[in-house]
């Protein structure tokens, strides 16, 4: 690491000669003046903002493309979590749990989409049969009743009890859009927030220009330029060079470079994402193999050490500080002799002293896959480095996206994934652990979890929901189906001139009306 680190220092100090030589971006526009013809300056506030993530569509509704809407305050919610991930009004006035199948909900006044058309009751119930018809996430939503009272009051009524009915309405694909306008939705939605798209390249960048009548006062930036920059050096590099203001997803071992508080500011705080692992068990059925390989992560290590703190270690699917946290369950320990001894005792054995075990003639490989996110490659590196101490070779792949989890052609497949994305435990558990679900990519199924899965939906009360995901998580840990290593804690670096950004626990709420640069 040390090493990367003074590498990276040079090539920042290159770079940062560079920018000097040629300049940094634009801030002053000019305008004329009619009367006289001479030009005065006027100050145009730009702001570009760089991340590892984009996109390749800004249509909130479809697949998970509504986190970038929000993110670049394009899109809003009827609801928005605060820093407790607790739902809160946002477009919404407020709302009323009637009875178990029917809730109120009644709208602000004076909202508008940035065509200048008013949020009506009728508008959003379009929207809420949309989004339930194209994402999966949202089904609920496609088989719900709708009744709209007047232009701000919509009454909705739910098939079954549908406890996280106001939860699932802060999922950024519950995004509220004009569905009537002509314009294309993937890459300029018209939303409700201090901005809009104005060009858009897919995976790649967008331009973002203020709303001029946003309902909630005047965005304090005239323009924003979000760009991807998928290598995290890169990332750093071009923060360090004046290239952008802002960098989000910065890596443990690049946050050192920026600790001089004098010209940066660094927002960091522990998040519900989590580097969780899939096991298949179609190719690893097994379970004495999986076993042996969660006993063999040194979790505590890892995200010590290897990661610099920038993780917090994992037991199940949520945060210790969640009422249904790690701390609530039993997992498998860090015993690297132990997890020797299980394979031994399942019959795997170093018969010609290569290193690796064997049974029935094959040798024990698996195949470790993974994407580009975050440390993922870093953990899969010491990953393979620990399963071999215990005989078990391991082929790491790296793929750009998640495609290779739809095909199945894995033993054990790393996933970066936000498990608590609208403040409860249910959406996570039954997308990833319900049979048949898109996201349980292992194939995992077990009739006593369908059952309390479905329990979990259905059950208002706060503290026998509680038990519901702890009993849920412990059934699947017990069965070694899935792992989790740790929680990301997420860092956004801001140059000093850079004001009204917050690291906020879902991951999702970044560009704002206050969002400023001086």
């Amino acid at each position: 690491m040390k090493k990367k680190l003074v590498v990276l220092l040079v090539c920042m100090f290159l770079a940062s000669l560079l920018t000097a030589c040629i300049g940094g971006n634009e801030t002053q526009g000019t305008t004329t003046d009619g009367n006289n013809g001479q030009e005065s300056s006027t100050e145009e506030k730009i702001l570009t903002f760089g991340s590892t993530e984009s996109t390749t569509s800004l249509d909130p509704h479809m697949d998970w493309n509504g986190w970038y809407g929000v993110r670049y305050g394009i899109t809003e919610t009827l609801f928005k979590l605060n820093d407790s991930l607790v739902p809160e009004p946002w477009l919404a006035e407020s709302y009323e749990n009637i009875d178990g199948l029917t809730w109120k909900i009644i709208l602000k006044d004076n909202v508008f989409f940035t065509n200048g058309e008013a949020v009506t009751a009728h508008k959003v119930v379009e929207n809420m049969q949309r989004f339930g018809e194209v994402n999966y996430r949202a089904a609920v939503f496609a088989t719900a009743s709708y009744t709209v009272e007047d232009d701000l009051t919509i009454l909705i009524k739910t098939e079954a009890p549908y406890a996280t009915l106001i939860n699932d309405l802060s999922d950024p694909y519950a995004s509220i859009i004009d569905l009537a306008t002509t314009e294309d939705r993937e890459t300029h939605p018209i939303g409700t927030g201090p901005y809009i798209s104005v060009e858009f390249l897919p995976d790649e960048s967008v331009t973002l220009e203020k709303n001029q009548s946003y309902w909630d006062g005047t965005p304090k930036l005239d323009k924003v330029y979000v760009k991807k920059i998928s290598d995290m050096d890169t990332l750093a590099m071009a923060l360090q060079s004046g290239e952008i203001d802002v960098a989000h997803n910065i890596t443990s071992d690049t946050v050192e470079l920026f600790k001089d508080t004098s010209k940066y500011t660094v927002s960091q705080v522990e998040t519900s994402r989590a580097y969780m692992l899939y096991y298949n068990l179609e190719t690893l059925p097994d379970e004495a193999v999986r076993k042996a390989i969660s006993m063999a992560i040194d979790k505590e290590s890892i995200c010590t050490y290897l990661l610099n703190n920038s993780a917090t270690p994992a037991v199940g699917a949520f945060p210790d500080r969640m009422v249904y946290g790690g701390s609530n369950l039993k997992g498998v320990a860090y015993d690297s002799e132990g997890a020797k001894a299980i394979l031994e005792q399942a019959g795997y054995r170093d018969l010609n002293g290569d290193g690796i075990r064997e049974k029935d003639g094959e040798p024990l490989s698996i195949n470790l896959v993974l994407y580009r996110r975050l440390s993922q490659e870093d953990i899969a590196t010491e990953m393979q480095s620990a399963l071999k101490q215990i005989g078990i070779d391991v082929n790491v792949t790296v793929f750009d996206n998640t495609e290779y989890f739809k095909t199945g052609e894995f033993d054990i497949g790393m996933y970066c994934i936000v498990t608590s994305p609208t403040g409860d435990s249910d959406a996570f558990l039954n997308m990833t652990m319900r049979t048949g679900m898109d996201n349980n990519f292992g194939g995992y199924s077990h009739s006593k979890v369908d059952d309390l899965l479905e329990q979990l939906q259905q059950e208002y009360d706060p503290d026998k929901r509680a038990e519901l995901t702890i009993e849920i998580q412990q059934l699947v840990l017990d069965d070694y189906a899935y792992d989790f290593i740790g929680f990301n804690n997420m860092t956004m670096i801001m140059k000093k001139n850079v004001t009204g950004f917050k690291a906020h626990p879902t991951d999702y709420y970044q560009l704002n009306v206050n969002s400023d640069i001086q």
